[in-house]
């Protein structure tokens, strides 16, 4: 022990030591740790809030970010899709009028094949009309030169019976 008379005046009480044995020891301890546990987890739950605020003030900074895009997006494909329903109409009409269009094909050629039977038949007609009159043609033609044949021998005929005798005449005369 020390000398020093000042640490212990008369009538305090000697501080006694728990003992490891006391159940309200043990109890103190325990509360002990579970405060610095709580303490422990509190601080962790603030990590955790701290970074939840940062998360949400992200998403809250991405949506403001997105938003616009996504709405430009979603406008964009019902405009899309608006169209889609023009071209469809308009696919529509023109498939309607395509059809008019064949069955007007269709009637035309029958028209065509028509004008061609007409048209042969009456190629036909002209033809043996043109044939007949051809040998008509061919048949006078060869009257006419047989005529003018006969008419040419006979003038040559008589050319040269008076060409004798003009030779004749003309030996007698002196």
């Amino acid at each position: 022990m020390s000398d020093d008379s000042t640490q212990k005046l008369p009538g305090d009480k000697e501080p006694t030591s728990p003992k490891v044995d006391d159940p309200i020891y043990a109890l103190i301890i325990e509360v002990q740790s579970l405060s610095k546990s709580v303490q422990s987890l509190n601080a962790t739950v603030k990590g955790f809030e701290v970074r939840l605020e940062a998360i949400e003030r992200t998403a809250t900074r991405n949506s403001l970010e997105t938003k616009p895009i996504w709405e430009r997006a979603l406008a964009e494909i019902a405009e899309t899709r608006g169209e889609l329903t023009e071209v469809r109409a308009e696919l529509t009409v023109v498939r309607a009028e395509l059809t008019e269009v064949r069955s007007e094909i269709a009637e035309v050629r029958v028209e065509i094949a028509e004008t061609r039977a007409e048209l042969k038949g009456e190629i036909a007609e002209t033809r043996g009309e043109l044939r007949a009159e051809m040998k008509d043609g061919f048949r006078l033609m060869a009257s006419k030169m047989e005529v003018l044949n006969e008419d040419l021998l006979t003038l040559r005929g008589e050319h040269r019976l008076l060409d004798r005798r003009v030779q004749n005449l003309e030996s007698k005369t002196p």
